[in-house]
C-alpha cells in the first residue's frame, strides 16, 4: 500500500527526531561523565590504598627508632654496640620490616662508633672514619640545628654511594653528645604500593613536599647518581602531565611525602557505547516513523469506518421506521379481521366447513398480530424508543391474565394448563414488559404442546429472586437450533402441533426484556420430550 503522508506527520517525525537526538546526546554525555566520574573514584581509592600502604611501612620504622631511643635513654649505662644490636633484632622480630637498612651511632668528634644492619656489624668499615667523608660541613651544620630541635628528624631521600635510594633518620642522645640515625633504603617501602597493581594502568609519582622527586632507584635532587639503573615506572617514562594526578600527604615526623597516582592512557571513550547509542536512536527513529505511520493508518480507516457506520445507522433508522409504520398500520386492519372473526363465530352456522375456516382465519391473524406486536416492540428496543417503567406488580396475576387471553388456543388442542405457585410476592418490573414476555413463553408452550397434552406453570421465590418456570411435554426443540434461539441474526423457527406458524422473534424479544430487569432467561429442551422455559427476577 503506498500514499503520501500529510505535512504534520512529517512535522511529528522531525520534532521528535530533534527531541530524541537531544535526549540520546544527553544519555551518551550521561553515560562519559558517569564513567570518568567512576574513573576518578577508582582512582581516588588506589591512591588511598597506596597511601595507607606506604604510611604503614614508614611506622613501622618510625616505631624501630622510638624503640632505639626508649632502650638507649632508660638503660642505665650507654649501651654498647653488641647490646643494642641484639635488641634491633630482638624488636625486628616482631615488624615486619626488611633488612634493608643501616644503623649507626656517631659521637661528638663526628666519628662513626657503631654501625649494623640486621645480619652484619660493620657492614661497609664506617666505624672509626668521620661522618665529614660523607656529608659537607653545610650540610653537617644543617643536620645538627635540625637534630637539636626535634627528637626524631627525617631528612630528605639521597643518592647513596652503593647504588641505592636511602632515607635517613635520626635522633639526638641528649645524655650523651652524639646522635643515631637509621638509613632505610626506599626501594622495599616503595615495591609495596607497586605490589597487586595493574601497572600498565597506572602511575605513580613520589616526593617531598619540598618537591623532591624519587623512584625506587633514583633520587632527582639534581645531585649526584651513582645507580645505573633506572626505574621503568618513573613516571616521566610516559606521557603525563601535573594535571593527571591525584595525590595524598603522608606525614612522617618532620618531612611529608605524597604520592601522586594517574592513569597512564588519557581517557578514551567507549566505541561500543558509541555504536550502541546510534543503534538506538536509528531504533526509535524506525519506531516513530512505524507508529506514525500506523496512526495515519488507523486514522484513515476510523474516518471509513466512521462513515460507514454513519450509512448503517441512517440504513437500520430507515429500517426501523420501515417496521413500526408497517408493524403499526397493519395492527389496526388485524385487530379488526379478528374482532369480525369473533362476531362471526358467535353466529350459529350449521356449515361445519365454514367454521374451520373461520377458526383457521381467527387463529391466522391473531399469530400474525402477535408477530407484528413483537416486531413493533423489537423495534422501539433498537431504536431506543421503549422506556423501562417499573412498578408493584402481582406476577401470578399477570400469568392468571395470560392464561385467559390465550384460553381459545388451549382449548382447541384440549390443552390443560396448570398454575402451581407457593408464593404470590409482589416484584418491582414493568407490567408490560413481563406480560409480552410469559405472553410469548406460554404461546410457544401451546403452539408446540401435542393436543390433550399439558402445560404446568410454577411460580417460586428462591432466596432474594422470584423464580418462574413454564413446562410442557411436547415436540421440544432440536439441538442443532438450541444454541441460536437467542441469535438474531440465526432466527431458526419450527411449525406447531397444528402447523402453526412462528418467527422466533419472541424468544429473542423477551430474553432482552428479563436483562432489563436483571434477570436471566434459560430454555431447556430435549426433542421429542417438550421445553421447559424460565426466567428469575430480584425481588
Amino acid at each position: 500500500m503506498s500514499f503520501r503522508l500529510p505535512k504534520k506527520y512529517y512535522f511529528v517525525f522531525a520534532l521528535f527526531a530533534i527531541i530524541s537526538g537531544i535526549l540520546v546526546f544527553w544519555a551518551d554525555s550521561y553515560i562519559t561523565e558517569k564513567e570518568k566520574t567512576n574513573r576518578k573514584i577508582r582512582l581516588e581509592k588506589l591512591n588511598r590504598k597506596t597511601a595507607s600502604d606506604f604510611q604503614n611501612a614508614l611506622n613501622n620504622y618510625a616505631t624501630l627508632m622510638s624503640g632505639i631511643r626508649s632502650y638507649v635513654k632508660l638503660s642505665p649505662e650507654f649501651p654498647s654496640q653488641e647490646a643494642l644490636y641484639e635488641f634491633v633484632n630482638y624488636q625486628l622480630s616482631g615488624l615486619p620490616i626488611d633488612d634493608s637498612y643501616v644503623i649507626s651511632y656517631v659521637d661528638s668528634t663526628h666519628l662513626f662508633k657503631y654501625s649494623f644492619t640486621k645480619d652484619q656489624i660493620n657492614p661497609s668499615n664506617l666505624i672509626g672514619t668521620s661522618i665529614k667523608n660523607l656529608v659537607s660541613e653545610k650540610g653537617m651544620r644543617l643536620m645538627e640545628k635540625k637534630l637539636n630541635k626535634k627528637d626524631y628528624v627525617a631528612f630528605n631521600p639521597y643518592n647513596i654511594v652503593e647504588g641505592r635510594v636511602g632515607l635517613p633518620i635520626g635522633f639526638k642522645v641528649h645524655d650523651h653528645t652524639g646522635y643515631f640515625s637509621i638509613i632505610k633504603d626506599f626501594k622495599p617501602i616503595i615495591d609495596r604500593v607497586y605490589s597487586n597493581i595493574d601497572t600498565s594502568q597506572y602511575a605513580f609519582r613520589f616526593k617531598t613536599s619540598t618537591g623532591v622527586e624519587f623512584d625506587r632507584e633514583r633520587v632527582y635532587d639534581g645531585k649526584k647518581i651513582y645507580n645505573t639503573k633506572k626505574d621503568e615506572q618513573y613516571w616521566r617514562n610516559f606521557k603525563l602531565q601535573d594535571s593527571d594526578f591525584i595525590g595524598t600527604q603522608i606525614p612522617f615526623f618532620n618531612k611529608k611525602f605524597i604520592i601522586e597516582t594517574a592513569y597512564k592512557k588519557p581517557y578514551k571513550r567507549n566505541p561500543g557505547l558509541l555504536l550502541m547509542m546510534i543503534l538506538w536512536y536509528t531504533l526509535l527513529l524506525s519506531f516513530m516513523l512505524s507508529v506514525i505511520i500506523q496512526m495515519y493508518v488507523y486514522k484513515r480507516k476510523n474516518r471509513t469506518i466512521a462513515k460507514q457506520k454513519k450509512e448503517l445507522s441512517e440504513h437500520v433508522a430507515t429500517k426501523n421506521k420501515f417496521f413500526t409504520i408497517i408493524a403499526h398500520d397493519l395492527r389496526s386492519p388485524l385487530s379488526s379481521v379478528i374482532n369480525f372473526l369473533d362476531l362471526l363465530k358467535e353466529e350459529q352456522n350449521p356449515n361445519n366447513q365454514t367454521n374451520q375456516i373461520i377458526d383457521a382465519l381467527g387463529d391466522s391473524s391473531k399469530n400474525s398480530l402477535s408477530l407484528l406486536d413483537n416486531l413493533l416492540k423489537w423495534s422501539k428496543i433498537q431504536t431506543g424508543k421503549i422506556h423501562y417503567e417499573p412498578q408493584k406488580i402481582d406476577i401470578l396475576n399477570l400469568i392468571k391474565d395470560q392464561v385467559k387471553i390465550q384460553k381459545q388456543q388451549a382449548t382447541r388442542k384440549n390443552i390443560n394448563i396448570v398454575i402451581e405457585a407457593s408464593t404470590n410476592s409482589k416484584v418491582m418490573a414493568d407490567k408490560n414488559m413481563i406480560a409480552t414476555v410469559i405472553r410469548n413463553l406460554l404461546s410457544n408452550a401451546i403452539k408446540y404442546s401435542h393436543p390433550q397434552g399439558i402445560i404446568v406453570i410454577e411460580l417460586n421465590k428462591v432466596d432474594n429472586s422470584l423464580a418462574f418456570s413454564i413446562e410442557d411435554n411436547g415436540i421440544g426443540i432440536p439441538e442443532e437450533y438450541l444454541a441460536s434461539l437467542f441469535d438474531v441474526t440465526k432466527i431458526t423457527t419450527q411449525k406447531g402441533t397444528l402447523k402453526e406458524k412462528g418467527s422466533g422473534l419472541g424468544l429473542i424479544l423477551s430474553k432482552q426484556f428479563i436483562e432489563i430487569h436483571n434477570g436471566v432467561l434459560i430454555i431447556e429442551s430435549t426433542q421429542g420430550k417438550g421445553t421447559i422455559a424460565s426466567f428469575t427476577l430480584p425481588i
